[in-house]
């Protein structure tokens, strides 16, 4: 009689995954961290996040590090270390040696005609968990981490350094900012991380930028100040539009970056020129602030604006924050 034997087999991935978004705690997380299919990895480590699940943090440095010593084929994608990584920020890891072997992590997968580094987001989430970690010497790793190939990385280490010491960050991103950068992502990056570490001294460098000869950094410098959500802010970008005798339709971004302010002296700006500028910009103010349709408020000031002015943007009016009157 033949005997039969029973095989061992890898859990189903299909079957994994059900129970563990079924489940509602940390327990079946660390045997899925181990599982053999990347998406298994990539989904417990989600949750493992989502869930707070401190201490599943061993498992998933053991599982990052498992899957960055295989190739592509193990984790295509990065997806599972990816996820590894942005659990472990979420968990407040302070493992600063995980984060360096992250950050110096490269996946090259192949494309028609070569291949294509997919660790570029995994470097990025490594360069703010290293921020964060306390490491004395994580600013010299992301200094090291602005010179990377790939523009993402490059822009995930301007987000991390704006985490580290101000005046060592303000330093490093103002270099970064004069040297210039191939990518205006980068520079855009740059120019908010100094409006967040030096609140004082940064709006007037960022402010300069508005001349530059590229309109895209002028763009992103006028949107930097106007998120930073900075009266200063505010003041400069106003300063610069009262300066300029005539308007050019580039210079209007400054008036969408004091929308983004969300302040009052950048409301009361506006809605100044609502009653007293001419009716382009006017009627572009209008439609921009109807971004806060919902602010009741804010609707009766931009209203009694348009009523002061004298009636032609009623009807801008009316389209711009008609969505409004049923919310």
């Amino acid at each position: 009689m033949a005997r039969t034997t029973r095989s061992k087999r890898t859990p189903d991935p299909a079957a994994v995954l059900r129970a563990l978004d079924a489940g509602d705690g940390c327990e079946a997380l660390a045997a899925a961290l181990a599982h053999r299919h990347y998406r298994v990895v990539a989904r417990a480590a989600e949750l493992a996040g989502e869930r707070l699940c401190y201490v599943l943090e061993p498992a998933l440095i053991h599982a990052f590090r498992r899957l960055a010593g295989q190739d592509h084929r193990a984790d295509p994608g990065c997806q599972a270390k990816g996820a590894i990584v942005r659990a472990l920020v979420a968990l407040d890891c302070l493992d600063a040696g995980v984060y360096r072997d992250g950050i110096a992590l490269c996946q090259p997968e192949p494309v028609w005609g070569g291949t294509t580094d997919t660790a570029t987001d995994v470097r990025a989430s490594c360069a703010m968990g290293l921020a964060v970690s306390g490491d004395p010497r994580a600013l010299v790793d992301l200094a090291g981490l602005l010179a990377d190939p790939e523009h993402r990385a490059r822009t995930g280490a301007a987000r991390a350094i704006a985490c580290t010491a101000p005046l060592a960050a303000e330093a490093l991103l103002r270099f970064k900012v004069l040297t210039g950068d191939e990518d205006s992502e980068v520079t855009g990056e740059c120019l908010r991380g100094l409006l967040e570490v030096a609140p004082d001294t940064a709006p007037a460098f960022v402010a300069e930028r508005l001349d530059d000869p590229d309109p895209t950094i002028g763009e992103l410098a006028a949107l930097a100040l106007g998120e930073s959500r900075l009266d200063v802010a505010v003041e400069l970008l106003r300063a610069r539009w009262e300066e300029t005798p005539f308007k050019r339709s580039r210079d209007r971004v400054l008036l969408r970056a004091a929308v983004l302010a969300r302040t009052e002296p950048a409301f009361d700006w506006l809605l100044g020129l609502i009653v007293g500028s001419d009716q382009a910009t006017a009627a572009f103010v209008v439609t921009e602030l109807a971004v806060y349709r919902t602010n009741a408020a804010l609707r009766a000031r931009v209203q009694a604006a348009v009523a002061e002015r004298g009636g032609d943007l009623d009807a801008c009016f009316d389209d711009a924050w008609a969505s409004s009157a049923a919310e």
